[in-house]
């Protein structure tokens, strides 16, 4: 029997189930998801410092534990190594994420004259979309913020999907990541 039909009798058991054992279940899975993921954002991020692309002593992973209802929440800052004269913002990934579905919230710079390419690949990543997109005049040179939203994302693509939102913007900041 495949897991998808093992989910759906599962899912007509639940009003009759202890609400201590659906609990249970909830929360296992979100401690299993949080773990595959973190490990798959950190090993993006431990790759990147590795290659010498981000600056390890900015670029941060914080996590949450699994909470009540089996929710968890992270945010991902980093911060790219480049020329003190090119350098930028830092870019900014939040999720949360409850049992069956993931929200991700990004705040991406890049320079202002990649700001239209960027929008447009950045509206390609499956569940995702440009919310807003603001300029900032910093002293170095001017940004682009591009603040993108993605909903429905399975808890299982979380890791992929926060990977995918950090290669794009580091390509627009100029780096080539595979």
């Amino acid at each position: 029997m495949s897991i998808e039909a093992e989910a759906q009798k599962y899912r007509k058991l639940i009003p009759y189930l202890p609400s201590d054992m659906v609990l249970w279940d909830q929360i296992t899975d979100c401690h299993r998801h949080r773990g595959d993921q973190t490990r798959i954002i950190d090993n993006l991020r431990n790759s990147l410092v590795e290659k010498g692309i981000i600056d390890p002593t900015w670029s941060k992973h914080y996590k949450d534990e699994c909470l009540l209802q089996a929710e968890w929440s992270g945010v991902y800052d980093f911060l790219d190594k480049s020329a003190p004269e090119k350098r930028m913002t830092k870019p900014s990934i939040a999720w949360t994420c409850q049992p069956l579905e993931c929200h991700i919230e990004g705040d991406l710079p890049v320079p202002l004259e990649k700001e239209h390419e960027a929008v447009t690949e950045i509206n390609k990543v499956e569940h995702c979309c440009v919310d807003i997109v603001h300029h900032h005049e910093d002293p170095i040179g001017p940004e682009a913020h591009i603040h993108v939203v993605c909903k429905g994302v399975h808890p299982s693509d979380l890791g992929i999907q926060v990977n995918t939102l950090v290669k794009k913007v580091l390509k627009f900041r100029g780096h080539e990541i595979e």
